[in-house]
C-alpha cells in the first residue's frame, strides 16, 4: 500500500475498489478486515479532499472566466460610445 501523497487519484480509487472486494470476501481475518477498513477510510478521506480541491479550482476558473468575459463586454460597450 502506497503513501497517499505519491498516489494519483485514480490509483487511490483502484486501491479502494480492491479493498472493498477483499472486505466482501468472507475469508479475510478480523485483523486484516480492520486494517483494510482503516486504510480504506484514509483513502476515502484523501479522495474526498482531492475532489473538493478540484471543484474549488474549477469554480475559481469559471469565476475568472466570467469576470474576463464581463470585462471584455464592458470594454466593447465603452468603445461603442
Amino acid at each position: 500500500m502506497s503513501n497517499n501523497s505519491t498516489q494519483s487519484f485514480e490509483d487511490m480509487m483502484k486501491e479502494l475498489e480492491t479493498i472493498v472486494q477483499k472486505l466482501d470476501n468472507e475469508s479475510v481475518s478480523l485483523e486484516e478486515s480492520l486494517n483494510l477498513y482503516q486504510r480504506g477510510m484514509k483513502l476515502s478521506a484523501t479522495c474526498d479532499e482531492t475532489l473538493k480541491d478540484a471543484e474549488k479550482k474549477v469554480n475559481e476558473l469559471m469565476s475568472d472566466d466570467q469576470n474576463d468575459t464581463n470585462d471584455n463586454l464592458e470594454k466593447v460597450d465603452s468603445d461603442d460610445e
